[in-house]
């Protein structure tokens, strides 16, 4: 598998925003290049008409090809940079001109687009027997709360005339209270594979509309949060966010601090501490803000963005751009910030201590 497939497995291009991000058709293909590493080398990256990605690096010194990346035994610090940085630029791609496409069905597909646009969080796939099983765990405390899997409906049904029939379904935790009465809805069934005294299986073929879907998923997800991550009422928050750079000049704008409006993550309430992390080319914590005002009703669509409630923000106190990069992210456990994630303490503390020496 090349560099690049790694980056776009189970997604699909979408050929507007292909354009829109500012790539070229020729020839029923796309083509977009982009300059890194000061402007040293550049990324030529090609979407052919299947929607299969490829690439290249290109020295601009002397005009060759730059292979090194390409294998995993070169891993010195010169190469690890440049791996790093052309994948900044894939997944900037990905993230803007690409859907998630991880499964069979059209609504497993719509629900796993919901739950990455809702939480910031894609499936994995840990079976190794079963590459096609997705699950979708806390980013914060990796436990499961959902797990798509594609069985025979007569494994649910238990009717003999389903046995030819594939049904994907979604596998989620439930109040044990709540469970009987649930059982009675059509499409949701005992679980298969796990237990079934808190689980319940939901069939992913139509017949629950996603968002009733989605409120079990929520539900569900709120179940496995766990001790730690659960917020209580009067329990601040501390949260990471997302702020994109090439969309909102985030470091003009809150240089001088203030207050804003943004976009309200999914359980943030006021009260709340939010940080915010800056994406590429930054790729660091800037901003710790307070929350002083949500649920303020927001109608805002376009091709890049949804937004239907807003909070208030006042920033607080900025941060120095290498205080807290991803690479010390990585070190206590953030690997990546697509949507609104808890801020583990140990980080905070970090954030806090180096700031004030």
């Amino acid at each position: 598998m090349s560099f690049e497939s790694e980056y776009f497995k189970r997604s699909a291009a979408d050929k507007e925003k292909l354009a829109e991000y500012g790539f070229v058709k020729r020839n029923g293909e796309f083509f977009y290049s982009a300059l890194f590493h000061e402007n040293t080398f550049s990324a030529e990256v090609r979407v052919n008409e299947k929607g299969e990605v490829s690439g290249k690096i290109i020295d601009l010194e002397t005009g060759d090809e730059y292979f090194a990346f390409r294998s995993q035994s070169r891993t010195g610090e010169f190469v690890g940079m440049i791996r790093e940085e052309y994948g900044e630029i894939l997944k900037g791609i990905k993230d803007n001109c690409f859907v998630p496409v991880p499964f069979l069905l059209d609504q497993s597909n719509r629900i796993a687009r919901c739950i990455y646009e809702t939480y910031g969080e894609q499936p994995d796939y840990p079976f190794k027997k079963l590459s096609d099983y997705g699950v979708f765990r806390h980013e914060s405390n990796s436990k499961w709360y959902g797990l798509i899997m594609n069985i025979p409906k007569s494994k649910i049904t238990k009717l003999k005339k389903d046995e030819n029939i594939t049904a994907e379904i979604i596998n989620i935790k439930v109040d044990p209270q709540k469970l009987e009465k649930l059982l009675d809805e059509e499409g949701i069934y005992p679980c298969y594979h796990m237990n079934k005294g808190n689980w319940v299986s939901v069939v992913l073929d139509e017949t629950l509309p996603d968002k009733k879907v989605m409120e079990l998923i929520d539900e569900s997800r709120n179940l496995t949060a766990g001790r730690k991550n659960t917020m209580g009422s009067k329990e601040v928050g501390k949260w990471i966010v997302p702020a994109n750079p090439k969309y909102y000049d985030i470091e003009s704008e809150f240089k001088d601090g203030g207050n804003y409006l943004w976009k309200q993550g999914k359980g943030i309430k006021k009260g709340d501490i939010v940080y915010i992390y800056v994406g590429a080319p930054i790729s660091a914590i800037r901003y710790r803000c307070k929350v002083t005002e949500t649920d303020i009703p927001y109608q805002y669509t376009d091709d890049k963005l949804k937004i239907l409630y807003a909070m208030r923000i006042d920033v607080i106190k900025s941060f120095e751009k290498n205080l807290c990069d991803r690479e010390k992210m990585k070190s206590f456990g953030v690997k990546t910030v697509r949507g609104p994630r808890y801020m583990p303490a140990e980080m905070e503390d970090y954030l806090i201590q180096q700031s004030e020496k």
